[in-house]
C-alpha cells in the first residue's frame, strides 16, 4: 500500500509540474510586442507562414512578414490549423532571423473566428477583436514599462502611468479589455507621471 502511495505521488509531482506552461501577464505581452497586428494568414510553409497585415495597433512594418510557427505540446495546443485565411491577431517579436514569433506561443497568436476568439482559456474581459484592440491602444496611451521582460519571477517589473488613478478609473468603465490590462498592470503597482501646473 505504502508503495502505491509513493509510485502516485512519484507520477503527480512529476506529471503535474512537467506539463505546466508558464503564461506571461498581458500586460507584460502588449508591452513587450514589437509588432500586434490583425490580419490573415496567406501562405503556410514547414516552419513559418506568411502573413497579410490589415490593421497595425502596435508598432510599424511591411504589410506583408513572416512568421514563425512555434511548437506545439501537451499543454499548449494550437486551437485551430493554421490555413490560408485564417484571420488571427498577434503579438510579435522580431527573431534574429528577420521574422517575426509569436510571444508565448499561444499567447501571442490569437485565433479570430466571425469576429469572436476561439481561445476558451482567453480572458472574457477580451470579449471581441473590436474591444480588444481598443484596448490595447488606450493601454498604450496609459502605460510605459520598464524593466527586464527576462526576469523569471517578474521581480524587476515596472509601469509608468502618465494618467491619474482616476481618470484610469474612468477610463476603464468604456473598455473590459482596458480594465483588464490595468488590472494585470497595476499589480505590480506603477508609478505616476507627475505633471506640473502651468503658470
Amino acid at each position: 500500500m505504502r508503495f502505491n502511495f509513493c509510485l502516485l505521488f512519484l507520477f503527480y509531482s512529476v506529471f503535474n509540474y512537467g506539463f505546466k506552461k508558464a503564461v506571461m501577464p498581458y500586460s507584460m505581452v502588449v508591452s513587450k510586442a514589437s509588432l500586434i497586428v490583425d490580419g490573415t494568414i496567406f501562405k503556410v510553409s514547414k516552419n513559418e507562414y506568411e502573413f497579410t497585415i490589415s490593421e497595425f495597433i502596435k508598432g510599424k512594418s511591411s504589410s506583408k512578414i513572416k512568421v514563425a510557427i512555434w511548437k506545439e505540446w501537451l499543454c499548449d495546443p494550437r486551437n485551430k490549423e493554421l490555413k490560408k485565411g485564417q484571420r488571427l491577431i498577434l503579438f510579435l517579436e522580431r527573431s534574429s532571423y528577420g521574422n517575426f514569433y509569436p510571444i508565448n506561443e499561444s499567447t501571442g497568436e490569437l485565433y479570430v473566428d466571425n469576429n469572436t476568439f476561439l481561445n476558451i482559456f482567453l480572458p472574457k474581459a477580451f470579449l471581441n477583436p473590436t474591444v480588444l484592440k481598443k484596448g490595447i491602444s488606450m493601454f498604450l496611451d496609459t502605460y510605459t514599462f520598464y524593466g527586464n521582460f527576462n526576469d523569471r519571477f517578474y521581480q524587476n517589473i515596472n509601469f509608468m502611468r502618465n494618467k491619474s488613478i482616476f481618470e484610469v478609473y474612468k477610463l476603464t468603465k468604456t473598455n473590459t479589455a482596458f480594465k483588464f490590462l490595468v488590472d494585470d498592470a497595476e499589480y505590480y503597482k506603477p508609478t505616476e507621471v507627475q505633471f506640473m501646473p502651468l503658470i
